[in-house]
């Protein structure tokens, strides 16, 4: 943003927090973990995540800066124009971040046509309001976000994911799909980490999905790892689809799991890279499913059905 745009930008704030009752900025302050900010501080960290959350939304998007989606010439200015910023939150680690924020400087689609690169800023654009949304249910729950600043997938990783299923493709004989067809259809353009009590994973699952519904969003799909007994990895997987049409996932972990991940992440990604050997991958798997079976099962886990809506 430009001096201009900058100015612009404040005085709309301004005239949000003025027409913003003081109990909702609390809210605000209450959920984004803010709270310890001097109190005038406090209240415009407030009316700029409230104003951002709820005029960035590529729903709430007049009709006349949709049209002009088709018209602009390049994905960053469609970037630029759709996504002011992402929303502060602290931590339980004291530590303030924003979300999104490792997406700020790998944005671009390199090589890819502008149909992909704006179905990724649109995932861009929705993500303040559904970060609003998730940071309430973690609040209400009493379950918190880990690594927020990781809500919107990089580009780089996108590029990653589309040049492995288009190798896929190629090597069983078949014609890759278009690459925005591919960015279209990856369900964690935006992705969310609830952290709960190990024991507790069932039951914070269904408030969850609960809370989600009472929201407006659709389930569209549970994922419980736990029923795979051969799984390698353990968790539960929610996949959502929000009011204004953006797909996205929520992994439930606990910190028990969450360790789990982090210490076999190098492993994952050396079974995972098609030039490891067959025999080495399956190494790598065994290790992998070893280091989660050693964990204990989370209460009722096992009585956490899998769902799929039907389309």
């Amino acid at each position: 943003m430009d001096t201009n745009e900058v100015t612009d930008y404040m005085k709309k704030v301004k005239k949000y927090l003025k027409n913003t009752k003081l109990n909702d900025l609390s809210r605000m302050i209450e959920i984004t973990k803010m709270d310890n900010l001097g109190k005038g501080k406090a209240f415009l960290v407030a009316g700029v995540v409230a104003w951002s959350a709820f005029t960035c939304s590529f729903g709430n998007v007049n009709s006349a800066a949709a049209a002009q989606i088709g018209l602009m010439s390049t994905a960053t200015a469609l970037t630029d124009s759709m996504r002011l910023g992402g929303i502060p939150y602290r931590n339980r680690n004291g530590k303030v971040v924003i979300s999104g924020s490792a997406s700020q400087e790998d944005n671009i689609l390199e090589g890819c046509q502008q149909r992909a690169q704006v179905a990724y800023n649109m995932a861009r654009a929705n993500e303040p309001r559904i970060t609003m949304d998730m940071l309430d249910i973690a609040n209400r729950l009493g379950t918190s976000m880990e690594g927020l600043e990781y809500s919107v997938k990089t580009a780089s990783s996108i590029k990653s994911k589309i040049d492995r299923k288009t190798n896929k493709a190629l090597e069983a004989g078949e014609t890759p799909k278009q690459d925005f067809e591919y960015v279209s259809e990856t369900g964690d353009l935006l992705r969310y980490t609830e952290v709960v009590n190990h024991d507790e994973m069932a039951e914070k699952v269904r408030d969850t999905v609960a809370l989600l519904e009472e929201k407006g969003y659709t389930l569209d799909e549970i994922d419980n790892k736990y029923l795979n007994k051969e799984g390698r990895y353990k968790a539960v997987h929610l996949n959502a689809t929000s009011p204004s049409g953006q797909a996205f996932e929520i992994q439930v972990h606990s910190q028990e799991t969450l360790a789990a991940s982090r210490s076999t992440h190098k492993m994952y990604e050396e079974w995972r890279n098609p030039e490891t050997s067959t025999e080495r991958k399956a190494e790598l798997y065994s290790s992998i499913k070893s280091t989660y079976d050693s964990l204990p099962l989370p209460k009722g886990i096992e009585q956490l059905e899998n769902y799929k809506r039907a389309v």
